[in-house]
């Protein structure tokens, strides 16, 4: 019996070749496309990692106030005491990159008897800059208790009235296009508030 030879045999195995070379280059395409996204997911993460450990907290002060209105009354009976007061606030950004904060408010306490506050807007302050600006309070002594009363007429007496800042600024750093990194900056500050020269000193903040 004569065997029958395939003309086309060396056809198709050269086809079959060709098309086994063809998936072998396409997996290696597909494990270097996801050799590549790999790699640029962990430097995102180690750049991420690395950055955002080293942003330092603003610091949020009140830095020197002016005053308008100014009615104190030393009476035994009734002291009181109706103060305009524009006072000057400090954000300083010790950082690198522009902080962008959210507006918050300010608020003032006599002995810790809320007695005013004011707004800050939100904006931003540039890396390694202090942005400042005014925050206008009206300190009245309508929140004093007949209890504190007492303490209030020593103090209008004594000529200095003790205050005391406190406040809460969200804001954030942006890096990059959509990585963020958020602080919260906490004010607390203590000053003192001189009647006969109209002047806030000893300024003092944690």
């Amino acid at each position: 019996m004569i065997p029958t030879n395939n003309p086309y045999g060396h056809v198709n195995e050269e086809v079959s070749a060709v098309a086994n070379e063809s998936r072998r280059k396409r997996r290696r395409r597909n494990l270097m496309f996801i050799l590549i996204i790999t790699g640029f997911a962990v430097g995102i993460i180690l750049l991420f990692s690395l950055t955002t450990g080293r942003f330092r907290t603003p610091k949020f002060r009140v830095r020197s106030a002016t005053f308008g209105t100014f009615n104190v009354a030393n009476s035994t009976t009734n002291p009181s005491f109706d103060i305009a007061m524009n006072t000057e606030v400090g954000i300083r950004n010790r950082n690198f990159r522009r902080f962008w904060y959210r507006s918050t408010t300010v608020d003032f306490y006599y002995r810790d008897r809320k007695v005013g506050e004011g707004s800050v807007w939100n904006d931003r302050v540039k890396g390694r800059d202090t942005r400042k600006f005014i925050v206008p309070v009206i300190l009245s002594s309508s929140n004093v208790t007949s209890s504190s009363s007492s303490e209030l007429q020593n103090d209008v007496s004594g000529g200095v009235l003790p205050l005391r800042s406190r406040s809460r600024l969200t804001g954030k750093f942006k890096i990059l296009i959509v990585l963020r990194k958020y602080k919260h900056v906490y004010m607390d500050c203590s000053m003192e508030l001189v009647i006969a020269t109209r002047e806030l000193t000893n300024i003092s903040c944690r």
